[in-house]
């Protein structure tokens, strides 16, 4: 029997919850994982949702719909967990202390109860709802609603109607259809763009002044670039020239500073240059993800500026052309311009509305 492609293309018409996409997303990426899986335990994929949940929540500090209890689950159940496993930038080490946070928590039956109750007990049958004809009509409220009445028909119509996986209450568990398995192994790449396009779509409503909004959803599945080169380049200049932390005013040495993201990692999810500075290591600690206070944006910037003279003298030509259009791209300004008051205030505009834009998110100021 061939698949029904057209049921996959109904899973996400009605959302008004995250739970569906994190679902799906968790889904798709346990059998990615696993080509031969058969059953996926119900722990299992609350594990992996909860994992793809907790960047949004709180690395990215991201804004979920009123409705949508996704964060407010997520921070009522880590609230005892260290901070920096909630706030540090994702790399692999820190994904997996995430991870084992997250099998901590579900280790406690009443923790696993209560998510699978309010993550799991609907969702799992409304995404595979488009597949069965007898469940299209059923309304999902009522005394014979559609959770009430849909165990019986997705086990007597599973073999005709041939979704995804059969759901298997009283083990916990589903049961992958290994044709859409296969599928899946084959289209995954494809699937994760669908996911992330509608979960995308549908978060941007509360995150519409959040910067790479559909970065912060992708779930990484590499290590982020380290920051070598940038301070490798400072380093050479610190060695030559009198450079000052702007927030702290302390002569900065070979050994004492850290690169630091000016407006917060957690809000831009990048490393570009226009928005990186070499400041006092620990400076960089204390500020980790919050916002620079308003009085620091000027400094920043004529920083930024100071700069271009620093790298004429130790990058070639080229990288050097490469250095300035770095910043002068984030202002879409040209390279001639790079030394002109305009140039300047554009760069501060733009860095202001940004910082502005964070705080409104809820990130915290910083104030030294």
């Amino acid at each position: 029997m061939d698949l029904n492609i057209k049921a996959l293309l109904d899973l996400f018409k009605s959302t008004n919850t995250s739970y569906k996409f994190l679902y799906f997303y968790a889904l798709i990426k346990i059998i990615k994982k696993n080509k031969l899986k058969k059953k996926i335990s119900f722990d299992e994929i609350l594990s992996e949702m909860l994992l793809i949940a907790w960047l949004p929540s709180f690395q990215f500090n991201l804004n979920f719909r009123k409705q949508d209890k996704t964060k407010n689950l997520l921070s009522d159940l880590f609230k005892q967990f260290p901070s920096f496993i909630k706030e540090n930038k994702p790399t692999n080490k820190i994904i997996s202390q995430i991870h084992s946070a997250i099998n901590r928590i579900l280790d406690e039956q009443e923790n696993s109860e209560i998510l699978e109750q309010k993550f799991l007990r609907y969702v799992m049958v409304r995404l595979i709802r488009p597949f069965y004809k007898r469940l299209k009509n059923i309304p999902e409220s009522g005394k014979l609603n559609m959770f009430r009445t849909a165990k019986k028909i997705l086990i007597k119509d599973y073999k005709k109607e041939q979704p995804p996986y059969l759901i298997d209450f009283d083990n916990r568990e589903i049961i992958l259809n290994r044709k859409w398995s296969r599928y899946i192994e084959n289209h995954f790449l494809f699937l994760e763009l669908w996911v992330l396009n509608e979960w995308h779509g549908y978060m941007q409503y509360q995150n519409r002044n959040s910067p790479s909004l559909y970065n912060k959803l992708k779930f990484p599945e590499f290590q982020r670039s380290s920051l070598d080169k940038q301070r490798k380049f400072w380093k050479q200049i610190i060695k030559q020239e009198n450079i000052k932390c702007i927030f702290s005013g302390e002569k900065l040495t070979e050994n004492n500073f850290d690169i630091d993201h000016f407006i917060c990692w957690n809000f831009l999810a990048h490393d570009q240059e226009w928005n990186l500075i070499p400041v006092l290591s620990e400076i960089n600690r204390s500020k980790n993800n919050k916002i620079p206070n308003s009085s620091f944006v000027e400094p920043f910037v004529n920083f930024k500026i100071q700069s271009f003279k620093s790298a004429k003298l130790i990058l070639t030509p080229k990288k050097y052309e490469e250095y300035l259009a770095e910043h002068s791209n984030f202002i879409n300004f040209s390279l001639d311009q790079c030394f002109t008051p305009s140039f300047k205030i554009k760069y501060i505009e733009e860095i202001n509305s940004l910082a502005n834009k964070a705080k409104n998110q809820g990130f915290e100021i910083f104030i030294n």
